[in-house]
């Protein structure tokens, strides 16, 4: 997917347009992300706290954020499927330009954290033991935290939280693990590009996605 990565993301960043951008009042209640009930209700304070930052900073993004690749480490199962109800999700990514073209990269390394969870205990590598142990924890869901060199080398990925929207994601539901992410250097938060900026290539890998096997 390298040449064919690098198309997509292009095609992504020339639909969503050069910052600053400007929406208008119907536009952006369509881009917007909204408070989900069960966030207002959550007793995770932690989690809380980190979607309302990125209520809050979604204003940024939208308007000046950068388009890059991310890749899904872990979520609630119930966002591989049609349904209701928008919840977080594990993500990773990167501001380096390479991974415009190694985005299957991403996702090979998401694939790898995912594989640490409960192994702190095995693991020789203190940074290695300290992302197991975050990923076992519910309580503890990172904002930008750096993903070990042993997994990625010398190039940056980060891992963060997101807030999955289902009426922004096509499909209504996450049909494949990597998909267009909404960045700034100015604020740990991030989010998913709404999908009414995704070119037709993507659109149509998202669809034979769906078509596909789902997790179980």
């Amino acid at each position: 997917m390298t040449r064919i990565g690098r198309e997509i993301i292009e095609l992504c960043r020339d639909r969503f347009g050069p910052p600053p951008r400007e929406f208008g009042r119907r536009d952006a209640r369509r881009v917007r992300l909204g408070t989900p009930l069960w966030l207002r209700l959550a007793r995770d304070e932690s989690l809380r706290r980190l979607l309302r930052d990125v209520l809050e900073r979604q204003e940024m993004l939208l308007a000046h954020g950068r388009v890059v690749w991310g890749s899904v480490v872990q979520a609630d199962a119930a966002l591989f499927r049609r349904g209701r109800g928008d919840r977080p999700a594990l993500v990773i990514y990167s501001p380096d330009p390479a991974f415009d073209e190694m985005p299957d990269d991403l996702q090979e390394v998401a694939g790898r954290l995912f594989a640490l969870r409960g192994s702190e205990s095995e693991s020789a590598d203190p940074e290695l033991r300290e992302f197991a142990g975050m990923l076992g924890d519910p309580a503890r869901r990172p904002s930008r935290a750096r993903v070990p060199r042993p997994l990625v080398g010398s190039l940056p990925v980060y891992a963060t939280t997101v807030l999955v929207a289902r009426r922004q994601v096509p499909g209504r539901h996450l049909a494949a693990g990597t998909f267009p992410l909404i960045i700034h250097p100015e604020t740990d938060s991030t989010m998913i590009l709404p999908g009414r900026y995704w070119p037709p290539p993507l659109l149509a890998l998202w669809r034979a996605a769906a078509d596909g096997p789902r997790p179980a």
